[in-house]
């Protein structure tokens, strides 16, 4: 059993090391447990003096200043983590921090971040620690200071040179909506920025090489190739994406979590793709992951639902480290791979399956759990529930902790009756202030029903608030896309904020 002051390694590919964590404390109420980063790493499993000499790591990348790398985890030691030794915890306090459980990645951010240029890093402290608001660039209502962190393309626009910019040292991340020109040049000189979203970029390729992007999400609408920079761990894209995009990572996309709401997977290229997100989609195919992503080590999949065929191939992926799934429905005969399929498999998380399915792989996997297996399969779904469910945004909220199961069925009866009436206005006469203004009592009713669910209870949260808000908002686009009008979304939005009490 696991307990404070054992000491794990896990092993990072990309570091080609073993990286050194210790078990600090371990919630009484539900056996939680909080891991530490140590100093070391090791290309073998260390001795005993090589435990008894490690210490707490220390962090300084970005806005850290000799930070612990600290958190608060799940119960379930994963099964690549093995045990070396116990110390007495290296930390009195309890983190104030949760997350899953680390892999090394805290230590490739701190390294990559010692390898970049030392004066670029120097400036971004000093200016970290003394906010400096003097206006470089005045911007309308949202001028450019000198302490800015991120920039859009309407503001670099407006500069005579992109190497105004130089002068922002803690810029990292830039919000792309319209052509700059000279924009990937310049940003090749700025190693600190790290994020970029971009969209239309009117050119058929594009080329991030010899940036320090870390994360980038990209409109691929139009694109007939995209050359990824080394570095890069995570890539949305989003937009209409062509067969023809041709992707080229490093590695092949070994050390890339690539995300997208397209399974069709369509493009070519990243061949040896480490993790894939399909986010929103409608149905997929675990035969096509496995042919095209055959090293995958982790795949999530939230369906909206989706309908899954090919369950059964995603036994062919022998890497496979995590595997998630939500609102995924393969057809009523489909077979669950075995757990042999998967020797590496150290986290099944499955939400909102069918039943029979959701029974039988807690069944097969049972025994996996001792050996370390992070299993959840949660929210059985019957036959009648998807067809109750297909369409309803709130499905979700159905088996969730803190939401009762007549507060989901009226959340959904509130919005399929939302839909309705305003799907009827989107078919009558008259213009799109007309059509405008009726919507907007709709969402002021779809809205004030929420109120008085809320009322009793209080249980809608952020996430809550905002899958309402999206909801209504899917509302309107359906109303736009029948009626063939462009509405006006801030008096639809208004609507609902002065309607809103939750």
């Amino acid at each position: 059993m696991p307990a404070p002051g054992d000491i794990h390694v896990v092993h990072n590919e990309r570091l080609q090391a073993f990286v050194a964590y210790q078990l600090t404390h371990q919630d009484a109420r539900d056996g939680s447990l909080a891991v530490l980063t140590l100093d070391w790493t090791g290309a073998t499993l260390p001795d005993p003096a090589a435990v008894a000499a490690m210490q707490p790591a220390r962090f300084n990348y970005l806005q850290q200043d000799n930070a612990l790398h600290h958190l608060g985890v799940g119960k379930q030691v994963p099964r690549d983590f093995q045990r070396v030794g116990w110390r007495a915890p290296l930390v009195d306090a309890a983190p104030n921090r949760f997350g899953s459980w680390p892999d090394g990645s805290e230590i490739e951010r701190q390294r990559h971040w010692d390898a970049l240029d030392a004066a670029a890093t120097q400036a971004f402290k000093r200016a970290a620690d003394a906010e400096d608001r003097t206006v470089l660039l005045e911007h309308g209502d949202y001028p450019v200071r000198r302490c800015a962190t991120r920039l859009d393309g309407a503001a670099m626009n407006l500069a005579p040179s992109l190497h105004l910019f130089d002068a922002l040292p803690l810029l990292t991340r830039l919000d792309i909506g319209e052509p700059v020109p000279g924009l990937l040049p310049w940003l090749r000189t700025r190693p600190l920025i790290h994020t970029l979203d971009i969209s239309h970029t009117q050119d058929t390729t594009l080329d991030l090489r010899g940036t320090g992007l870390v994360q980038a999400s990209i409109d691929a609408t139009g694109l007939h190739h995209l050359h990824l920079n080394h570095g890069l761990s995570r890539l949305t894209l989003h937009g209409t994406i062509t067969p023809g995009l041709v992707i080229e990572g490093e590695d092949d996309g070994r050390w890339l979590t690539l995300i997208s709401t397209d399974a069709t997977l369509r493009w070519s290229g990243l061949a040896a793709l480490g993790a894939l997100q399909l986010r929103d989609v409608r149905e997929l195919d675990g035969g096509r992951i496995a042919e095209r992503f055959l090293q995958l080590r982790a795949l999530h999949v939230t369906g909206a639902p989706a309908v899954l065929h090919g369950l059964q191939r995603l036994g062919e992926l022998q890497h496979l480290h995590t595997l998630s799934a939500s609102d995924v429905f393969p057809p009523e005969d489909a077979v669950f791979p075995a757990p042999g399929c998967w020797p590496r498999l150290c986290r099944l998380w499955l939400g909102s399956v069918p039943a029979a399915l959701g029974a039988a792989i807690r069944k097969a996997y049972k025994r996996e759990v001792a050996s370390g297996l992070d299993l959840a399969v949660t929210q059985l779904r019957t036959p009648d529930w998807l067809a109750a469910n297909v369409d309803n945004p709130f499905r979700d909220w159905d088996g969730s902790a803190h939401v009762t199961t007549a507060q989901a069925n009226k959340a959904a009866t509130l919005y399929r009756k939302a839909c309705s009436e305003a799907l009827k206005l989107a078919s009558a006469s008259g213009d799109a202030a007309a059509v405008t203004e009726a919507l907007a009592q709709v969402g002021r009713t779809y809205t004030e029903g929420f109120n008085a669910l809320d009322r009793r209870s209080g249980f809608i949260e952020t996430e809550e608030r905002e899958q309402i808000y999206t909801a209504w908002l899917g509302i309107v686009d359906a109303v736009e896309a029948r009626s063939v009008m462009a509405l006006d979304r801030e008096v639809l939005r208004a609507a609902m904020n002065e309607a809103r009490t939750f």
